[in-house]
Formats: C-alpha cells, sequence, structure tokens
C-alpha cells in the first residue's frame, strides 16, 4: 500500500511543472502551487488515508473545498470563481488524454488562474498562471486499489490577479530615483 504510494512520489519529483505532477498534500501547507501542485482526497492506497481537507459532496472539487486546499497550501485566501468544468460545460474546453493531457478554453479572453484534476476520491490542485491553455496530470492520485485513475472531470478557476504581478517595486525605486533628481535640481537653484 505504501510502497505504491512512495513509488509515485519517487516518481513524481523527477518530473517537471510542465507536466503538472502534484506531490504533496494541500494540507500540507508551504507549497508552491504553480511548481508542485498538491492533492487533496482519500484513498486507501494513502499514507494516512489522506489529508483530511477532502468531502466528495459537490463533485469533491466545490468551490469551498478548493479555497480551503489553496489556503491550507500556500497560507493565502484567494477567492476564486468556477468558470465551467469539463464534464458540465464541454463546449467551453478542448481536452485531450485521460490520465494526463492537455486541455484548452476555447474562448481566448478568459485566462484560468486554477485547475482542479479530479481522479478517483482526489483532485490535484494547480496554480497555472492566468493562461487558456497548459497540461494535466493524475499522476500522484490514486484510486483505493493503489493504481492511477483518468480523470473524471477538470474544473476550472478565475479569480483577481494579484497586484504582486506588476513590477511595482521596480517602478518605485524609479520614483524615488525622480524625485531625489527633482530634489538636487531645486537645491542647486536656490545656492
Amino acid at each position: 500500500m505504501y510502497v505504491a504510494a512512495a513509488a509515485a512520489t519517487l516518481l513524481i519529483g523527477t518530473l517537471s511543472a510542465a507536466s503538472a505532477a502534484p506531490v504533496y498534500y494541500c494540507s500540507n501547507g508551504g507549497i508552491d502551487l504553480a511548481a508542485d501542485g498538491c492533492i487533496s482526497g482519500d484513498s486507501k492506497a494513502y499514507p494516512g488515508g489522506g489529508d483530511g481537507l477532502y468531502d466528495n459532496a459537490g463533485g469533491g472539487d466545490d468551490e469551498a473545498s478548493v479555497e480551503a486546499a489553496i489556503l491550507a497550501a500556500t497560507g493565502i485566501f484567494v477567492d476564486i470563481s468556477l468558470y465551467g468544468k469539463s464534464d458540465a460545460n464541454a463546449g467551453l474546453f478542448s481536452i485531450a488524454g485521460s490520465t494526463s493531457g492537455t486541455w484548452d478554453v476555447l474562448d481566448d479572453l478568459i485566462n484560468i488562474a486554477y485547475i482542479t484534476v479530479k481522479a478517483a476520491n482526489s483532485f490535484a490542485l494547480y496554480d497555472v498562471g492566468f493562461v487558456n491553455s497548459g497540461s494535466f496530470s493524475t499522476l500522484g492520485i490514486l484510486n483505493n486499489g493503489g493504481q492511477q485513475p483518468g480523470y473524471s472531470h477538470i474544473s476550472f478557476w478565475t479569480a483577481p490577479e494579484s497586484l504582486t504581478s506588476v513590477p511595482v517595486p521596480a517602478a518605485g525605486w524609479l520614483l524615488i530615483a525622480g524625485m531625489g533628481g527633482f530634489a538636487a535640481m531645486k537645491r542647486r537653484k536656490k545656492a
């Protein structure tokens, strides 16, 4: 039982972030969701049986569960909104693959902040960085038989783009330098 989880963790550690393979339970905290992603779920094959956050109600990856997983993983609350689910809103997306593959949002004006890949009694959570296409994988998710399942649906989440993505510190230094230059010019005129 633990051998399958350890093998999946070892395998996952060798993959790039682009392959979307989570290594950690969301409840572990301190997780970079863009680089690593995380898993929230229950399985007899997981050490300890799961992360304790997952609830199968609402398809397992309802808004409250995903917000709780983001908060547990990063320590930051993010107010997300569901753009759509691949099984309920198939006309909004193009998805290729089962245990791994690619996804595209068909409306180029929509940028997705997070995806959840629902499989078995778990979901993998990724910060995809405000894009409209990418890759997914269920690697790291285990069903009760200890096997990697195919996805049942992928949920696409939008969120407000944070101000931290704007290079404010660089602009701040330019502003300070400019104000210092004006002060120096003013002193020269007085002298």
